[in-house]
């Protein structure tokens, strides 16, 4: 078995040698460490120019050894291979393994760092020295600088929870209180809001125009219903007509709403293309129709009213 191990060390030793490429050496500060502690192997390469890329093949383990960490220094040929082991005695460090390649050759090249032997001290033991058991772990006593951290954390939980609680009554509270709140607003500021709204949106200058035919005639729609409690939204043109003619202040405005309906329908089932001055013609139309509406015992004072549909308009 000697022979063997003698055989295989002079083989390496051998191929190390015929590798001209790369020559490595292992070395050690010390050749004796403790029992348990870190063994820092340092690999020293000459390398030729001709090698392209390098780099040690480590395990888990070289030998006895267990492997904790590799790295390189920087691009420098210079490598720390750290090793420990829990077996005492001399140890033997087998040659670290490198695998490089050279330039305009795919294939891979191996070449072995030499061999070491270490001694590994164990922890000693005077076997007359008296045999005693393990001390059991002190138990200082609490002081009251221990409880403070308790105390403080206590309080600061304490005060957590009672805020969350006191904000999610008032929450609760103001959430109930807008609940009860009903705001009603006249179905006239409703409208004329709305179309307000509805100018700011440019649709027909954006090239929208059926879109904006159809907010405009369900703004009125809308009117009408909370107006006049007529289900406008869910009747034809005619039969909004019919209805309305039932109703005074309709008549005030009848050519204009005929207008306005009958032009909304040719362009939402007609194709029809309106002029720009007949889009405006159509929205004015609108806050005639719904200003002409306006409830004539609403509580509201002249400049009031005026003040609306200028907002509006």
């Amino acid at each position: 078995m000697m022979v063997r191990k003698v055989f295989f060390f002079f083989f390496l030793l051998s191929s190390t040698l015929l590798a001209q490429e790369v020559h490595l050496t292992a070395k050690t500060e010390s050749d004796t460490f403790r029992l348990g502690s870190w063994i820092d192997v340092h690999v020293e390469g000459k390398i030729a120019t001709t090698v392209d890329t390098i780099a040690p093949v480590v395990k888990d383990s070289l030998g006895m050894l267990e492997v904790v960490h590799v790295e390189r220094n920087g691009s420098e040929p210079v490598w720390l291979v750290r090793l420990t082991t829990i077996d005492s005695g001399k140890v033997f460090l087998p040659p670290i393994e490198f695998d490089y390649t050279i330039k305009g050759d795919t294939g891979k090249h191996k070449a072995y760092t030499n061999s070491m032997m270490l001694n590994i001290a164990g922890v000693s033991i005077d076997p007359k020295g008296e045999i005693r058991d393990i001390k059991p772990p002190m138990h200082a006593p609490w002081l009251f600088e221990d409880y403070v951290p308790y105390l403080i954390a206590l309080v600061v939980v304490a005060a957590i929870a009672g805020g969350g609680y006191y904000y999610w009554r008032m929450k609760k509270k103001k959430k109930d209180l807008l609940a009860d709140i009903k705001v009603i607003i006249p179905p006239h500021r409703e409208a004329l809001t709305a179309l307000r709204l509805l100018e700011e949106k440019k649709l027909w200058q954006q090239g929208l125009v059926k879109q904006y035919y159809s907010e405009l005639t369900e703004i009125i729609r809308y009117f009408f219903e909370r107006r006049w409690s007529i289900i406008a939204l869910e009747l034809t043109t005619d039969e909004i007509l019919v209805q309305m003619k039932h109703i005074p202040d309709a008549l005030n405005v009848w050519k204009e709403m005929e207008t306005f309906f009958i032009t909304a329908d040719l362009v939402k089932f007609a194709k029809y293309e309106p002029s720009p001055a007949e889009h405006e013609t159509e929205i004015r139309s609108a806050y005639e129709i719904v200003r002409t509406m306006v409830p004539k015992t609403q509580v509201e004072t002249e400049p009031q009213l005026q003040e609306a549909a200028t907002d509006a308009g």
